[in-house]
């Protein structure tokens, strides 16, 4: 009895897993049998594959036919498995990875899932393919791999492969992205966020631009490198030169938000690489506030189901806009706030110590802000991410914001008199050692805008007023 043996496989978050399947046949009663913990999706695949045969000529072997899925104990989900049954049937035996949805018709076709699993599977070592036909970004991002693409199954037996689709063209963000914002501040606080990837938490009164600034910043951060680019499409099986951007909604459940374990990205994985919009902050249930943290330090969210264990990249960055109470008005110049002492307690209380010791920039939105004109924020940021990046070069970071707190004093130098002048605003201040870690990375970030070498007070100051909004919030209810 003959073994024909193929492959394909399967993303487990961001890992790749191999699949090989093992087809045969036999005497025995007609009957078409997969095995190996395949779900309905991939069960759909038995008409698929008949009719597709059809389509060229051919027929499903007499008798019994049997497709083991190894390893077995493996859920194995989707329809991009189709074109491996179909090409043990027509050819036989390969050591490629084959990855495709077949039609009826015969057509081969391109799924989120199959393009997943071929840029997991480029990243894990493979480098032999056959596929759909792929747009050209996405073999751009794969310079080595060998492609045997098909748009018809009936190209499998004249051995005869398609070229590339034309890559479709990407919006690229105007540099001008902050025109019709109001208040130089906080065009700078948004600048610096972007520019060390530092999480920013926007405050202030209703109608103020908190939203408008979360949505344009996508529009200054630097394009996806050719790395990035491999990495958000095994993430989320989409690609774009435009860095992914998120706005989520306070009524997300913890499983939208954060993943789950069969294999559904949440919204801070799709976010991965880029950034991740959280309106009216401490409205969101706070289990998933709390849960933040974890994935915030640990740029990842790992989710458990039964005995599968996955594991979701979650590197992006945080913009949070927030009112200072229930009705908005606190703080406000000419409005009152409605609010107890009690209420306003209870809303910044969601804001728990640890999350916004989490966000690095704090700042407050004034409605009557002065304004000036900043002058190309996007090629700033892109400066600043060339200087980051050259500076801790071989250290596993690319950005001030990224450096863990046991790190900064070694990565990070600063002068004697800044040194002082940062003690003495801990002490002052009741800091604490993470506050006092923010405060270094974000005076390196502003120091860099300005093309400083070093740090001086006056980047120490200004990054300093960035972790002063809660407290003084919290003044204005004793």
């Amino acid at each position: 009895m003959e073994i024909v043996k193929v492959w394909s496989g399967l993303t487990y978050g961001d890992a790749f897993m191999p699949v090989e399947m093992q087809l045969t046949y036999g005497p025995g009663l007609p009957v078409f049998h997969m095995v190996g913990m395949v779900t309905e999706s991939t069960e759909e695949a038995k008409e698929r594959v008949r009719y597709a045969l059809k389509s060229i000529g051919r027929s499903m072997p007499q008798g019994r036919v049997v497709v083991a899925f190894l390893p077995s104990e493996l859920t194995k989900s989707g329809s991009h498995f189709d074109l491996a049954i179909v090409y043990g049937f027509v050819k036989g035996s390969s050591d490629r990875l084959i990855v495709g949805e077949v039609a009826l018709d015969g057509s081969v076709r391109t799924t989120q899932h199959s393009l997943r699993v071929i840029a997991s599977a480029y990243r894990s070592g493979w480098r032999k393919f056959i596929c759909p036909v792929l747009p050209q970004d996405v073999v751009g991002v794969m310079p080595e791999a060998d492609f045997f693409m098909v748009e018809h199954v009936q190209q499998l037996l004249s051995d005869s492969g398609e070229k590339p689709s034309p890559t479709s063209s990407s919006d690229v963000p105007a540099l001008d992205a902050f025109e019709d914002v109001q208040g130089f501040g906080l065009k700078q606080a948004a600048l610096t966020a972007a520019a060390g990837w530092h999480h920013l938490l926007l405050m202030g009164n209703p109608g103020v631009g908190k939203t408008m600034v979360a949505e344009r910043m996508n529009a200054v951060m630097p394009e996806l490198d050719n790395s990035e680019r491999l990495d958000v499409l095994c993430t989320t099986g989409t690609l774009s030169a435009v860095r992914p951007y998120r706005f989520t909604s306070w009524t997300s459940t913890p499983a939208g938000f954060f993943g789950s374990a069969k294999g559904v990205a949440g919204e801070v994985t799709l976010a991965h690489d880029g950034i991740l919009v959280m309106d009216e902050f401490p409205q969101y249930r706070k289990d998933i506030l709390e849960g933040l943290r974890t994935v915030m330090d640990t740029n990842s969210v790992i989710s458990s189901y039964g005995n599968q264990r996955i594991v979701w990249p979650a590197r992006f960055l945080l913009v949070a806009t927030s009112n200072p109470c229930p009705c908005g008005f606190l703080g406000h110049p000419k409005k009152v706030c409605k609010d107890s002492p009690y209420q306003v307690q209870r809303y910044l209380g969601r804001l728990s110590g640890p999350v916004a010791d989490r966000i690095d920039l704090h700042y407050w939105v004034k409605a009557d802000e002065p304004d000036a004109k900043l002058d190309k924020p996007r090629d700033r940021v892109l400066e600043v991410w060339h200087r980051q990046r050259e500076r801790w070069q071989g250290t596993g970071f690319s950005h001030a914001g990224q450096i863990p707190g046991d790190r900064v004093d070694e990565l990070i130098s600063v002068s004697p008199t800044v040194r002082a002048a940062l003690e003495n605003a801990v002490e002052k201040h009741g800091l604490s050692k993470r506050e006092k870690h923010k405060i270094i990375r974000i005076s390196r970030t502003i120091a860099d805008l300005e093309g400083h070498v070093d740090i001086t007070v006056a980047h120490l100051v200004q990054a300093l007023s960035y972790r002063m909004v809660l407290p003084w919030l919290r003044s204005l209810i004793q």
